[in-house]
């Protein structure tokens, strides 16, 4: 089950860190554009802060469907 953690840990972390780099690049041609960029929405601590906690609630229904 612990090895089931650290996978899905690994995959919330790639995912999070492609949507960063995606991010970083589409801010960086908007800005060299000339076009002012708003921060709106979820910050990225925010987003990723979320995805760790998927992660480790679907880790825990996983656990205690296992344990029943």
């Amino acid at each position: 089950m612990s090895k089931l953690l650290n996978f899905l840990t690994l995959i919330g972390l790639i995912a999070f860190g492609y949507w960063m780099i995606k991010r970083y690049f589409h801010q960086r041609k908007l800005r060299q554009q000339g076009i002012v960029i708003e921060q709106k929405g979820l910050r990225p601590i925010t987003v990723f802060s979320i995805v760790l906690l998927s992660i480790y609630a679907l880790y825990l229904i996983i656990h205690f469907w296992n344990m029943s």
